[in-house]
């Protein structure tokens, strides 16, 4: 399934959704990195204490420095989180996004009668089912579509016939022209 023509150029298909997407990932990494440092903070800022009163301030910085530390170490491993999280959302976001974005624009294609296109997904991206699926209802769409040119070609055959005929036009001229302009609504 996957070729050249499938290959997707744009990074960011659907801008909203990827920065959404992408921001509440750097959100939870955020919360969870400061959830982190209060946990040890507080599980060490006991110890530190019992140490303190006992040393007599030979660690009296100690806790101070261990705040610090952590908070240090919370920001550069959130840096580093940010970024891995920025790459990796956007590549899952992608695997998404792009699919949507493909059927979006089928489904115009479809909406405006353009039954010839078909749903080609790169692989490894999501929603192939609904891709299969969505190709199953275009073919289906199609072979009605060909069923009902096949009966309007029926229908003119029949109401041409009928024309010829001088005694059916004398008696009947109303309905047939009811009938001609019923196939010229079908045929649009």
């Amino acid at each position: 399934m996957s070729t050249n023509e499938n290959k997707r150029r744009k990074l960011f298909i659907n801008k909203t959704f990827q920065g959404r997407f992408i921001l509440n990932v750097f959100l939870l990494i955020l919360l969870s990195s400061f959830c982190s440092a209060l946990l040890i903070y507080w599980i060490t800022g006991g110890d530190l204490q019992t140490e303190l009163q006992t040393a007599h301030g030979s660690i009296s910085n100690a806790l101070d420095h261990l705040g610090i530390s952590i908070f240090i170490g919370n920001i550069v491993a959130l840096f580093v989180a940010g970024i891995i999280n920025i790459f990796m959302v956007l590549y899952a976001s992608h695997k998404i996004a792009g699919p949507l974005y493909r059927f979006e624009k089928l489904c115009e294609q479809i909406g405006d009668g353009q039954l010839d296109g078909i749903t080609s997904l790169r692989q490894g991206d999501q929603l192939q089912d609904i891709g299969r699926a969505f190709n199953e209802m275009v073919t289906k769409l199609r072979y009605r579509k060909e069923q009902k040119l096949m009966l309007i070609a029926q229908l003119n055959h029949a109401l041409e016939r009928l024309q010829q005929d001088q005694v059916v036009v004398a008696n009947y001229s109303e309905q047939l022209e009811q009938m001609r302009q019923v196939i010229d609504q079908l045929q649009k």
